[in-house]
This record gives structure tokens, C-alpha cells and sequence, in this order.
């Protein structure tokens, strides 16, 4: 699939803006603060449902009461439409003339979004490195996004209840329950995930720095768990979650370690290098939903070439031309001179 064509009404700095996508590479130019990056969004929207920044109120154009995002691709058309006059501030996403408030998971379309603070994801926080994970995750586990809300739900009531003076252990089993069925479940899809990556990365990064570097992943939870597992670890831990106040053990609390050369990479990985692992965790995930999902992922690049040099410009073009790539930029490289694109100019 490709997207053809975009509008958009109301969405952020934008009153009303069309574009037109060439089906290979298209760039589109302007300065910071132009809207650029709310053209990504936007598309994003269309094909997975919800923003990869805000809340649909922080996406509204201000003093307005609603906006729309209309998204023609080669297999049909989607529009999606926010209104605040409506009682609940309705939503409502159109894909081939059939509306749905919320959309379907088997009409959401791949889509791999690299950004400039994807480049701060290995020695930024953990909670980064867990969203990373599950954002790849929901792409081709249609029911995952479900699991992760209930998930969150479920900690969000324990952790209520621990807080409260005078509780009791016993009214604590049905959300250990929930945790203990959905966190499993987390822990096993990010450890098959992490299990792929672990596979694929290294020789990945050596196609872009021909190095012996080595590059290995490990997701902290080592061995497998159970929801029974985890249901008596929850039992176990009760006493310590009393006294703090917050639920010590989950799938919230893991982690993805990266280690480059045998040590954590954030800890003696130069700037490139780190760039360099990141860039190669994209395209094996590209590569991954491609397998998995049966479609060529869309690409949306932020702004993320002027983070890297012009050797790793080419690669990330390279690596990704079977691919749709929706491109921003503050300026053009001379790697975006020498390429075949359409160039939108926003002001």
C-alpha cells in the first residue's frame, strides 16, 4: 500500500493543508515550528489509530472544536474526525466508507516512525526502551495494544489500593490476578521480540560500520515467566508494596539492555556508534513487521538526517527502498540532492 494523498483541517498549527506523496520517497522542507512533524503525525493517525505524541485536545488547532485528517492510499480512503461538541468529545475513524470509534486492529497499517529521540533511546530511561518495544509489538500482535491497557489499568488499581490506609491483602487478588495473566503475556512477547533483534543486529550494524564490533540485547527478564510465576511473586513481594506504596514486580519494572563490545553501550559507545546501533534496531524492525504482518511498513523519517552523517544518509535510503518514505528536513543534504524525491515546501 501508499499513501497518495493528505488533508488536514484543524490539526495542530494547521487551519487547512493538502498534500500529494510520491510512492518511493517524498521530503518535505520547512523550518522548525512550520508543522512539518504534524504531517507525519497526522498520516500516523490514519493508519494506527492514535498519535505517536499527545492527546487528540493537544491536537486540535486551537479555539477550535474539531478536526479532520483525510488520508487517500492505493488500497482506499481513510478520514478521521475529533469533535469536542459532542457529549464525549467524539472520534471516529472512516476506512472505505465504514465508520468505527475506535479503529478495527485489522485495518490498522504498519508503520515504522524514526525520530531524533529515537537516537537518545539507548541511554535514555528504561520506560523509552519498554515503549520501543511495544510500539513494534502492537504492529503484528493485533490483540497486544488490549493486553497493555488492561495491564496498565489493572497496576494503576493496585497501586491505588496500596496507597490507601487500612486495605487489605485479600482485596489486592483480583488485580493480582489481572497482573499476574497480563503481565505474563507482556513478558513473553517483549522476550520473543528481544529474541529476534538479539539475531539480526549485530550483522546489521556491521553492514553500515564494517567493524567487528559486537552488539547484543538482552531483555532483563532472562527466563521465562508465568502468570502463575508471576502471581506468587506478587504474593511474595506484598509486604515491600505496602510499605512504598507502588507494585515492585511486572513487566513495568523490565528493561532492554544493550550491550556493545560486551559492556552497556550507553556507558562506552561514542555518539556514532550509538546512532549507528539505533539505525540498524530500525531496519530490523522494518524488516521484522514486513515478515510478520505480510505488508511493506510505511516509513516516516523526523528530521533524523541531520542527525547522521552522510554515510548513514545513503544507507537509511538504501536500506529502506522498497519502502514508502515520508521524509521532514530543516534543509537539504546533499544526500536528498543526488536522490530521486518529490520535495514538498511547507511554510
Amino acid at each position: 500500500m501508499r499513501v497518495t494523498a493528505l488533508s488536514v483541517k484543524n490539526v495542530r498549527t494547521h487551519e487547512s493543508t493538502q498534500v500529494q506523496f510520491d510512492s518511493n520517497i517524498t521530503l518535505i522542507i520547512g523550518k522548525n515550528g512550520s508543522g512539518k512533524t504534524t504531517l507525519l503525525e497526522a498520516i500516523y493517525i490514519a493508519l494506527r489509530g492514535k498519535s505517536f505524541k499527545d492527546s487528540d485536545d493537544a491536537i486540535l488547532r486551537r479555539q477550535n472544536e474539531w478536526y479532520r485528517i483525510d488520508v487517500h492510499t492505493t488500497a482506499g480512503d481513510r478520514t478521521t474526525v475529533y469533535d469536542v461538541r459532542t457529549e464525549r468529545k467524539k472520534k471516529t475513524h472512516t476506512i472505505d466508507g465504514k465508520q468505527h470509534v475506535r479503529m478495527p486492529a485489522h485495518d490498522k497499517y504498519p508503520v515504522v516512525l524514526f525520530e531524533p529521540d529515537d537516537l537518545l533511546m539507548i541511554t535514555g530511561s528504561p520506560s523509552r526502551r519498554r515503549r520501543y518495544m511495544d510500539t513494534i509489538i502492537a504492529q503484528y500482535y493485533p490483540q497486544y495494544s488490549t493486553i497493555i491497557s488492561r495491564y496498565e489499568r489493572a497496576l494503576l488499581q493496585r497501586n491505588k489500593l496500596l496507597k490507601r490506609p487500612g486495605h487489605t491483602k485479600d482485596e489486592l487478588f483480583a488485580w493480582n490476578i489481572a497482573l499476574s495473566r497480563y503481565g505474563a503475556e507482556i513478558t513473553q512477547a517483549r522476550q520473543s521480540l528481544v529474541e529476534h533483534l538479539n539475531e539480526y543486529t549485530e550483522a546489521t550494524y556491521r553492514t553500515i560500520a564494517p567493524t567487528s564490533d559486537t552488539v547484543t540485547l538482552q531483555y532483563t527478564r532472562t527466563t521465562p515467566l508465568s502468570s502463575q510465576q508471576l502471581l506468587t511473586e506478587l504474593e511474595h513481594n506484598y509486604e515491600r508494596d505496602r510499605i512504598v506504596g507502588s507494585t515492585s514486580v511486572g513487566p513495568h519494572r523490565h528493561d532492554l539492555a544493550i550491550f556493545f563490545n560486551d559492556s552497556p553501550a550507553n556507558e562506552t559507545g561514542s555518539r556514532g556508534e550509538l546512532r549507528t546501533v539505533t539505525l540498524a534496531l530500525k531496519f530490523v524492525e522494518a524488516a521484522l513487521i514486513a515478515e510478520r504482518t505480510e505488508s511493506k511498513p510505511i516509513i516516516l523519517l523526523d528530521d533524523v538526517f541531520s542527525e547522521l552523517d552522510e554515510a548513514r544518509q545513503k544507507r537509511l535510503l538504501a536500506e529502506f527502498h522498497d519502502n514508502q518514505v515520508i521524509m521532514t528536513s530543516v534543509s537539504v543534504t546533499d544526500t536528498i540532492t543526488n536522490a530521486a524525491m518529490r520535495t514538498i515546501r511547507i511554510d
